[in-house]
């Protein structure tokens, strides 16, 4: 898989390969090949008995995604858009585009960015390196009374030829906010498939934008809280059990999975089991190489959260050695110590990976 496409799906990191156009037939989670076959009736069914890699998942589904056959067309201007209720007021939301630079940095794909004018903001422009060349936006609305939010790129780049970015937060209730987040543009991408696999993509991903906020907010505020352990086994092995959306291997005390497809809104999630209980999650996103798994969920009062993510990075140190890395980033619901909950709660679990993935090294005895 082209490490250009990679880097796009993850959206995570620089891109800096050659200035040409990613094939990107494949877009929806690349980083890895579709490595198992799984039916679409097993898949619908949720055959929890297969492994289900994430990046074929979310291909199935973001490949399913209805689009009007009008937007497909070459050169025609498009708008997608998502609306989702964040569980955070509309202040505590808003509050996250105080700061025009630290955003769009942490959103990533602003590799090497740089301002041409402004101080952050409206008519502030940033310049960084995109797919090869260089891209230029501009803060072209902040609207604290109305909030809502624009971005316009300047010129074009291999993917848009025209590019607008709008967010608007508005009131739910007085501890939730509605987030409405809209794309404008148009496909620079002459290739049918490419340029309808593009469309599909952007606009999965516009939730994963809406929730990044959520994570950017805990992030400002310190409720971040970073792992890691190494593991005495290959890094294949403590791979495909992370790896494995279907799986619980390497979730201490689960009892069982239950996949969940939510096709009309083109997500993945699944129902982790702890006996009686579970815990619902949604994938974010799941690349190999790097190897990463992200996934989040919404409030949940036994770790005293609203919104939480997680992400392990797998990597490997010799063939019999493997470092895994958790990110915790969440919001804590009010009055609650979150951040010591998950602290203790980790450390516990990272023992028991160590010690469930271990493996035993032979040994001769002479007699």
């Amino acid at each position: 898989m082209d490490s250009t496409l990679l880097k796009i799906a993850t959206l995570q990191q620089a891109i800096k390969e050659g200035p040409r156009l990613p094939n990107i037939v494949n877009l929806p989670l690349p980083g890895c090949q579709l490595p198992v076959d799984v039916s679409d009736d097993d898949f619908n069914n949720n055959n929890s008995s297969l492994n289900i890699a994430p990046c074929d998942s979310k291909h199935r589904l973001v490949n399913r995604m209805s689009l009007h056959l009008d937007d497909l067309e070459f050169g025609k201007e498009i708008t997608v858009t998502h609306t989702e209720v964040v569980p955070v007021s509309t202040e505590a939301y808003w509050s996250g585009f105080d700061d025009y630079f630290r955003l769009q940095s942490y959103l990533g794909m602003h590799d090497n960015m740089t301002t041409i004018k402004g101080e952050g903001g409206v008519g502030t422009v940033i310049e960084f390196d995109f797919l090869g060349g260089k891209t230029q936006e501009e803060l072209l609305e902040k609207n604290d009374m109305t909030k809502s939010w624009t971005i316009v790129m300047l010129g074009s780049n291999p993917l848009f030829t025209k590019y607008r970015a709008t967010v608007k937060v508005d009131d739910d209730t007085s501890e939730t906010a509605k987030v409405t987040m809209s794309i404008t543009g148009i496909v620079a991408i002459e290739d049918y498939n490419k340029r309808r696999t593009q469309i599909a993509f952007t606009k999965y991903m516009l939730r994963n934008r809406i929730n990044e906020i959520l994570c950017l907010i805990a992030d400002k505020k310190g409720e971040v809280l970073h792992f890691e352990v190494d593991v005495d086994c290959s890094l294949q092995k403590l791979w495909d059990a992370v790896n494995d959306w279907a799986g619980y291997a390497w979730v201490m005390h689960a009892t069982g999975v239950e996949v969940v497809p939510d096709q009309p809104n083109y997500d993945l999630r699944r129902k982790v089991f702890f006996g009686p209980r579970f815990l619902e999650e949604r994938l974010v996103l799941g690349t190999e190489n790097p190897n990463t798994l992200e996934y989040e969920f919404g409030r949940n009062d036994n770790m005293g959260v609203l919104h939480y993510r997680g992400k392990v990075e797998v990597e490997k140190i010799t063939a019999k050695k493997t470092k895994a890395k958790y990110t915790s980033t969440f919001l804590p619901q009010p009055g609650v110590d979150a951040k010591a909950n998950i602290k203790a709660l980790m450390e516990t679990r990272l023992k028991w990976v160590k010690s469930t993935f271990a493996e035993k090294s032979s040994t001769c005895e002479i007699l």
